[in-house]
């Protein structure tokens, strides 16, 4: 099963609480973002049903560690993913809402200093720890970054966290993604590998990989990705079950879009779009990006690079080439001010529909709208298409470049 950016493979020790899980991200080669954005190393805990923060059940624990601007800062949030109104009664503690009910917003602090940038180098660890009680309930956090030379840079009071409630965990996933509310595009490496994590529970307990995603098994509740995403990719779970196994860490995965037109196999009939990648981002960047549907478009493209690159995977040539040659077809057609057709829109909207199947649950939507926008285009020019489509069609998020 192929895994990226926020859709990794969910471990668990057969429903039993979690003994002192931890991860460990052990760097092979410089991890950074090609614009120095910054990125983030999450691990995402999943609790039984049934534990409460001012009487709202927690289904989502975070503990984040964010790669930025020279520093290594963690990020701490117990969620009720999908709660938006306080129970009848409740008296909430200042500060809190009833999606993070238990200590007011996120916790942060940061705990180690002295990398460049968001390159956290090779040779260099970064590990999470978290502390059970008798009865599996995590009682303390423990964040640690250790340098190439291997000094741990994080041994001080900031890099421990004592949660005010201790919840047990039952399932476990890590995601190397954006930074807070954004996405990530790791720059490529040397070799295959960028390095491995490690995972373990201790002193009992065994991992394997949950069949399925958070909610598939042990009462868990059924909670979206997080929201933030990379052109990251990770390996098969190595070693399961056993009380510590490993994943490596593989090369981002190249822009959908750019991997397209590595080999172009153009229709005849556009032989002179010989490098139509050139083009498309000047489009992109003159007229696309101009219309709040195009936004979209790019926020999509950019987002969800590494869920489309899957979705157009080399063994499934007949869709990619499909969807090479309408974008081929949409750059001429754009450039000579013509009006979208009705074949040209029909042969968009069967890629579209077989590309829908494929998506993961990060781009639920997706799907309706980019049909929208499709619909929008036809009988019309590429500027009065997103002009209509931009009507319903907004960004979500502020669009990086790939």
């Amino acid at each position: 099963m192929p895994y990226a950016s926020n859709n990794n493979a969910v471990l668990f020790d057969n429903c039993n609480v979690l003994q002192n899980p931890s991860v460990l991200l052990e760097v092979a080669e410089d991890l950074a973002t090609a614009n120095g954005g910054g990125w983030s190393f999450q691990l995402n805990c999943f609790p039984p049903r049934y534990q409460y923060c001012q009487a709202v059940e927690i289904n989502w624990m975070q503990y984040i560690v964010i790669v930025q601007d020279g520093k290594l800062k963690y990020r701490i949030r117990y969620l009720s993913a999908g709660t938006d109104s306080w129970p009848p009664g409740t008296n909430p503690q200042p500060g809190t809402t009833p999606s993070q009910p238990c200590w007011d917003n996120d916790y942060t602090s940061v705990f180690a200093t002295g990398i460049d940038g968001d390159t956290l180098p090779a040779r260099s660890r970064l590990a999470i720890g978290l502390i059970t009680n008798d009865g599996g309930g995590v009682s303390s956090v423990t964040f640690q970054y250790t340098d190439p030379n291997g000094n741990l840079q994080s041994n001080n009071p900031d890099n421990e966290f004592a949660p005010t409630t201790e919840f047990s965990v039952v399932a476990l996933e890590c995601n190397l993604v954006g930074p807070p509310g954004g996405a990530a595009n790791f720059t490529q490496g040397i070799a295959n590998s960028r390095g491995i994590i490690y995972y373990n529970v201790f002193p009992t307990g065994q991992l394997s990989v949950q069949n399925g995603g958070p909610g598939s098994a042990c009462d868990e509740a059924s909670v979206p990705p997080t929201p933030e995403t990379s052109n990251m990719s990770y390996s098969d779970i190595e070693g399961a079950p056993a009380s510590t196994v490993t994943q490596t860490l593989q090369q981002p995965v190249a822009c959908v879009v750019n991997g397209f037109f590595k080999r172009p196999k153009l229709p005849i009939e556009f032989e002179e779009d010989r490098e139509p990648l050139g083009e498309m981002r000047q489009l992109r960047d003159r007229e696309i990006a101009r219309h709040p549907a195009g936004q979209w478009l790019i926020e999509v493209l950019d987002r969800h690079s590494a869920d489309l690159a899957l979705s157009f995977a080399p063994d499934d040539g007949e869709l990619a080439e499909a969807a090479r040659d309408l974008l081929v077809k949409a750059v001429h057609t754009s450039r000579e001010g013509l009006q979208f057709n009705d074949t040209t829109i029909n042969e968009a909207l069967k890629v579209l529909e077989q590309v829908s199947c494929k998506l993961p649950p990060s781009m639920y939507g997706v799907g309706p709208a980019a049909e929208t926008v499709l619909k929008s285009l036809r009988g019309r020019t590429l500027e009065d298409g997103l002009t209509e489509a931009s009507k319903t069609i907004l960004p979500h998020f502020k669009s990086r470049e790939s």
